[in-house]
């Protein structure tokens, strides 16, 4: 992917830029002058943190949210009750737009806009590149929440209105890809004067400008298909356009990835405890498929259960196993459904795990989420801390290739679904052998080339052109379990996977009721003493309007882009 000891020293910088800059940032709020203080590239890097050192999102919004929701996990005794109505504490990407990333990249313009005549024009890839990520990041906060606060946003303290409007979502795509498109265009030009590099302030690409038109034309393909469901034509358009690019600036290998990498600590215990997965079960109906496809991820995604033949042999000397029992299959999961999880049978068969006498350990029958994939810094089983990378992707060149797969079976772009397809199972397979073995996964066996060979032949998995969406789609669902948040949306955006795909995600039901999946972020009702409640009304008010939203506090509904 990308060189990793420029990220060790990043890493260190973030920490130091934050302790420093505390007094900086306060005196910013009371009188803006104070940003001169500030190097413009300081805002980028303090904006990428902000974007991924979200402890509270992820044990919030993707553990005990959108993965069960998804089955990409159960509790440590499966899914329970009406979990799917769960939604406290939900959705903390929005708050992080407008306090810590956006904020941050408006401010960055501010900076330069301070600057001599002479200096200001050595800072434009700098600002284009800004403008990615935060059209990026607002893009992220619209797709669950719908209208947000956007033109009129982060001018407060630079003499623009306190009071901003919202932005439609069917407003704000348009004008986030009319920005990404701009902004891919400057970097695409060759510079009038030297560009000052964001280098090692830039977690992804270290300010490469050709790396970051290949991530804006990605990210111009994702938002466009969430588009295309509400608007084909308006997203077609955009997609066109994006595929009629030269080759070379559009992502062609992993090495394009779009991908934070930091070290153990920065989603370490010290990073606080919420990025563990200890209470986390691997879920059923993906270890089943993936054990059954000998698929190769399967290990980075899960740990074996504690059945080791040694500790079978001290059960069987305890009585508690029948003598002859052999080591087998050490990933099992833990059952999605509710009414399944509770049978009693199903309780005393894998969530009762047995006790050894002899030394007080108990082995239990399934398997956790692999703890390293979202913990790098967690110790192992001997008390040893991780030492490897924290791996946080926002596209990924597998998540490209089906894209233009899922794009080929509708004849849009050049080669065929197939192509495409296999290229995005392999480069996942790839990914996710370079996330093992760089994040240093417990009980994590690196994927040979045979394996990955192998893996594209079985049935199921080898191509097939009556089942190509389906396939596409499962693949898709499998390789974003890192990105569980677009798993939710592939799935929102096709219906795939379901009960009846490739990876067959059973129907979730408690008390015989069939349990609803959440589709969007719940909204709290504005305070009438809000200073900005007109605006915040009126948005809401047209919201609730739209076929399909539903009731403000509830995450039944749909935003425009989830159009039934």
């Amino acid at each position: 992917m990308k060189s990793f000891k420029s990220k060790l020293i990043l890493m260190a910088a973030v920490g130091f830029l934050s302790s420093c800059e505390k007094q900086a940032f306060v005196d910013i709020n009371k009188n803006p002058d104070a940003l001169t203080e500030i190097p413009p590239q300081n805002q980028f890097l303090q904006a990428t943190d902000g974007i991924h050192r979200q402890d509270f999102e992820a044990f919030y919004d993707l553990y005990r949210r959108i993965m069960p929701w998804m089955q990409y996990n159960t509790p440590t005794n499966g899914n329970q009750g009406s979990f799917t109505l769960n939604y406290d504490n939900f959705a903390n990407r929005y708050g992080r737009l407008y306090n810590g990333v956006g904020d941050r990249l408006y401010d960055l313009e501010q900076l330069v806009g301070k600057l001599s005549a002479e200096e200001q024009p050595r800072y434009n890839q700098m600002i284009q590149i800004a403008r990615i990520l935060k059209a990026y990041y607002a893009f992220y906060v619209s797709d669950i929440y719908g209208s947000i606060p956007y033109t009129e946003a982060f001018q407060g303290r630079y003499g623009g209105t306190l009071q901003p409007k919202y932005d439609t979502q069917q407003e704000l795509f348009a004008k986030l890809d009319g920005e990404i498109k701009a902004a891919v265009a400057v970097l695409k030009q060759s510079p009038t004067v030297p560009q000052y590099s964001l280098v090692e302030f830039d977690q992804y690409y270290n300010g490469d400008p050709a790396k970051w038109v290949k991530a804006a034309n990605a990210l111009r393909l994702r938002m466009a298909m969430r588009v295309q469901k509400a608007d084909a034509a308006a997203g077609n358009a955009i997609i066109n356009e994006v595929l009629a690019m030269p080759a070379t600036d559009l992502m062609s290998s992993n090495k394009d990835g779009w991908v934070f990498i930091g070290n153990a600590t920065f989603t370490g215990d010290a990073a606080g405890g919420n990025w563990a997965t200890d209470e986390l079960r691997a879920p059923k109906p993906m270890v089943d498929f993936m054990w059954d496809k000998k698929d190769p991820r399967i290990d980075a995604f899960f740990a074996p259960n504690q059945y080791t033949q040694a500790n079978i042999d001290l059960l069987i000397a305890d009585k508690k196993l029948p003598a002859g029992i052999k080591e087998g299959r050490r990933y099992v999961g833990s059952f999605t459904s509710p009414d399944v999880s509770r049978q009693t049978a199903t309780i005393q068969r894998y969530y009762t795990p047995k006790l050894i006498s002899s030394n007080s350990t108990t082995v239990d029958t399934l398997s956790f989420v692999q703890p390293r994939l979202f913990n790098a810094g967690r110790s192992d089983a001997a008390g040893n801390p991780g030492t490897g990378f924290s791996y946080i992707p926002v596209i990924t060149y597998a998540e490209f290739c089906f894209m233009r797969a899922e794009l080929a079976t509708k004849s849009m772009g050049t080669g065929t679904a197939k192509s495409w397809y296999e290229a995005g199972v392999r480069s996942s397979l790839e990914f996710y052998d370079e996330v093992g073995q760089g994040a240093k996964l417990t009980n994590y066996t690196a994927t040979k080339e045979e394996e990955i060979m192998a893996y594209l032949a079985q049935p199921g998995i080898a191509f097939e052109a009556a089942k190509a969406m389906d396939q596409i789609a499962s693949q898709s669902y499998l390789n974003f379990m890192r990105q569980p948040q677009e798993g939710w949306a592939l799935w929102k955006r096709t219906g795939l996977p379901n009960e009846n795909s490739v990876v067959p995600l059973p129907k979730m039901s408690y008390l015989s009721v069939t349990l609803v999946v959440p589709r969007r972020s719940p909204i709290t009702l504005p305070s009438s003493s809000d200073p900005n409640f007109a605006n915040k009304k009126a948005a809401y008010d047209a919201m609730a309007a739209q076929p399909g939203f539903g009731d403000l506090a509830s995450a039944q509904g749909r935003v425009w882009w989830d159009k039934q």
